[in-house]
């Protein structure tokens, strides 16, 4: 079973100790990854999927979802006027440009684009990065979406494709499961191992991968995207696997 992660740190507990052996790839990738049949299961931005429901179907077992501050998507105070984002990003921006009513430029550098703009969207690594080094933000995309709305924002959901094995799909699930038991049975090593790789704080670490952000999908989750997809004026058309269902190939 070919699986794609997305490549943030956010991943890790999903991944380190599953036993996969997935891709590493950033949010524009993986949505072309699984289109293109080069993977069977990824992690996509909602956005991405909503605009592929007649080829994807999500597995809504887990997801990257936050209630609150996030930490790792925030708009940070700039020196010059207007707004711009990070070329990774598609869900935090349009939340950002729906609650806030601003539009953003895109960079690829998130230093030197806040010499330029008043505020520029920064997600991810470089986030943590910037909020170690205590650089100045206007919002956290997860705190006002909490304050505004009151559901989970949904940054990213699992998925597959029609035709694809039902049982390498469950596999992937246990998998998953084992590695997040592992990893909140004795969170230290990954925390510690994230930290120094990112070069933040393990205060930082430890908040983002133990409260900041979420996996697990139970019905408020599924409630949530049926509303962020509203807000975001994108098509509620989602498939949802029913899992433990017996059939061989996913239909």
């Amino acid at each position: 079973m070919r699986v794609a992660r997305l490549r943030y740190v956010h991943s890790d507990p999903l991944f380190r100790y599953s036993g996969l052996n997935p891709l590493s790839v950033g949010n524009n990738e993986s949505i072309k990854l699984v289109l293109e049949g080069a993977v069977d299961v990824a992690f996509v931005p909602i956005t991405y999927a909503a605009m592929h429901c007649d080829a994807l179907i999500v597995i809504p077992a887990f997801a990257i979802y936050s209630r609150g501050p996030i930490i790792s998507a925030r708009l940070f105070r700039g020196l010059g006027r207007g707004f711009a984002a990070v070329e990774d990003t598609s869900v935090n921006a349009l939340a950002l440009s729906k609650l806030m009513g601003i539009t953003f430029n895109r960079v690829s550098d998130p230093i030197d684009a806040l010499n330029k703009y008043e505020g520029v969207l920064v997600i991810g690594d470089e986030a943590l990065r910037m909020v170690d080094r205590g650089f100045p933000y206007i919002v956290d995309v997860g705190e006002l979406w909490e304050s505004r709305v009151g559901k989970p924002l949904v940054y990213a959901v699992m998925v597959t494709r029609v035709g694809v094995d039902y049982e390498g799909v469950k596999h992937v699930i246990d998998s998953l499961s084992k590695s997040l038991n592992k990893f909140f049975g004795n969170p230290d090593p990954l925390i510690e191992e994230v930290s120094r790789r990112l070069g933040v704080s393990e205060k930082i670490t430890r908040d983002y991968l133990l409260g900041s952000v979420k996996y697990v999908v139970n019905d408020e989750v599924i409630k949530g995207i049926s509303e962020e997809l509203t807000i975001f004026g994108l098509p509620n058309c989602l498939n949802y696997l029913e899992l433990g269902e017996g059939s061989n190939v996913i239909k």
